[in-house]
This record gives structure tokens, C-alpha cells and sequence, in this order.
């Protein structure tokens, strides 16, 4: 413990600058305290954009707390975050409290920060060095008042550099990575890549998801793969990782909120709902710590 009595980090204190304690002693004891509330962390990521990998994140998220668990998600891409649109929580703002930065609620359990609620816009673009960059993702596991979390999930950016090497060294420990590609090519290689940032960063992998596979045609029916088939199962098996599904290209999956909420009975809610189960599974077996593949 710090003799500071508040539980909100120095960069938020009305006292900055006036105070004379240790102002970086007392923020590691906040994120440490923070992340002792935590019981499984995990990161989800591709390497690549546009797969739908915060898509995937937002609903895996809103799932586990659908099921009754305690949930954090955080956005951790600073430069281009999704969050706020795909959990419905667009023009959301940050609201200071007294044990910090009060994260979004849109389900009872289901909490939520992002960059994305402090620009005045959408648009607004944010250009910062990495030791900005390294700052805010540090508030953003401490200064946010997470409670009591029996997952926090973190939504990655694209790439394998500066963001994930900070977020693995701020975390401590990562109990897993979902990795999320579509079937084509280009993507296929981008998550090897992902694959081989995990296991040199010691972060165990809890599988992969093919995104955006398959097109069910609303006039006739039929099925169609614009990213074609079958690549992320086939990849998963090379990279000998588990297969954690497929999910099928929803329109309506960025409309509004999470998928598994605003439209439960579709086919990409349940195979996000099972996504989600075989997570579960595979770290409720092996407990906090997760499972190396």
C-alpha cells in the first residue's frame, strides 16, 4: 500500500503536481492492485486488419458475461479503435469517478473503455509516439475502475510491435490469445505471423477463429465464400493450435451492438456464443495461466 490514499493514478489527481510522494511507486501499486482483481486476461488479435478481430473481441466479451461472468474489454488499438462502434457505445464518454475512469456498462456485467470515448469524433485520428502510446495503455489497466473481473479481455491493434510488447509487459500475465484470420491468403500469413509474436512473447495461444466465412444468400439461400473455405481450420491444424470455429459473415454484426445481443438466434451469434464456450472450457480446465499449445 502507498500512504496516497486515492485508488486513481497521478496523471488523473487533482493534486499533481503539488503532491510530494512517489508518484511512480504509486501508480505500479495501482496497476498491480488493478490486475490482482482479474482472474483471466486474455488478448485478441490478427496481425492484420479488417478480419473483424474487434468484432470477435466485443462478442466473445458480451458472451462470457451473458453466461454470467464478470467481464472487461479493453481497447487497446489507439489508433484506430473499433470498440465504441461494434459494442454500440458510439459517442459514449469517459466519466471521471472517485476510484478513477468509470468504464461503459451496456450489460449488466459487461464493461468497456476505449480511447474511442475520449475524441470529440469518430473521425478524429490520433498520432502519437510510442511512449504516449505506452502511457495511455498503462491508464488504461490502471486509471479505469474495472472491479472485480473474472475476464478481461483486450482488444489488440493490427501488427506485432510496440502495442503488444507493452500490453504482454504491463499485463504480467497472459492467460491466452485468440487469434482471429479469415480464409484467404493474405490473412492466412498475417496469423502466422500473430502465432510466432505469441509463442517468442511466451503468451499461450487458445486458438483460432476463421472470421467472415461463408455468405448465406437472403434471396435464394445458398451459401457462398468470398474469402473462400476452410483456410483457418487448415491453418490452425499446421500451426497445431485448436480450431475454435468458424463464424459466418453477418452485416448486421457492426449494427448497433455485439451480435450474440442484438440478433442471439443468428448463425454468427451462435458460433460467437460457441467461440466463447470453447474458451471458457480451455481456460476454466487449466486455470489462471492458462494452457501452452
Amino acid at each position: 500500500m502507498t500512504p496516497c490514499a486515492r485508488e486513481i493514478p497521478c496523471a488523473l489527481c487533482p493534486d499533481e503536481g503539488r503532491c510530494g510522494l512517489d508518484g511512480s511507486a504509486h501508480d505500479a501499486w495501482l496497476l498491480a492492485r488493478r490486475l490482482g482483481a482479474v482472474t483471466r486476461r486474455v488478448l485478441v488479435l490478427s496481425n492484420k486488419g479488417g478480419v473483424g478481430k474487434s468484432t470477435v473481441a466485443a462478442n466473445l466479451a458480451a458472451a462470457l458475461a451473458l453466461d454470467g461472468a464478470a467481464v472487461g474489454l479493453a481497447d487497446a488499438d489507439i489508433t484506430g479503435p473499433s470498440v465504441p462502434l461494434v459494442t454500440g457505445l458510439q459517442g459514449q464518454r469517459l466519466r471521471l469517478g472517485p476510484e478513477g475512469a468509470a468504464p461503459a456498462e451496456p450489460l449488466p456485467g459487461f464493461r468497456v473503455a476505449s480511447i474511442g470515448f475520449l475524441l470529440e469524433s469518430p473521425d478524429e485520428s490520433v498520432m502519437w509516439r510510442d511512449a504516449y502510446k505506452y502511457e495511455f495503455l498503462r491508464q488504461l489497466f490502471a486509471g479505469v475502475a474495472w472491479g472485480r473481473l473474472d475476464w478481461l479481455v483486450v482488444d489488440m491493434p493490427p501488427g506485432t510491435g510496440g502495442e503488444l510488447i507493452a500490453v504482454r509487459e504491463l499485463l504480467g500475465r497472459v492467460d491466452g490469445a485468440v487469434l482471429v484470420t479469415t480464409a484467404n491468403e493474405v490473412a492466412l500469413q498475417h496469423v502466422r505471423r500473430a502465432a510466432t509474436a505469441c509463442r517468442a512473447s511466451d503468451i499461450p495461444i487458445l486458438g483460432m477463429v476463421e472470421n467472415m466465412s461463408g455468405l448465406v444468400c437472403p434471396h435464394c439461400g445458398g451459401e457462398v465464400h468470398p474469402f473462400g473455405e476452410g483456410g483457418g481450420e487448415a491453418e490452425a491444424a499446421r500451426l497445431g493450435v485448436p480450431f475454435l470455429g468458424r463464424v459466418p459473415f453477418d452485416p448486421a454484426a457492426v449494427a448497433g451492438g455485439p451480435v450474440v445481443v442484438m440478433r442471439p438466434a443468428s448463425p454468427a451469434a451462435r458460433a460467437l456464443r460457441e467461440v466463447a464456450r470453447r474458451c471458457r472450457r480451455r481456460l476454466e480446465g487449466a486455470g489462471a495461466g492458462g494452457t501452452d499449445v
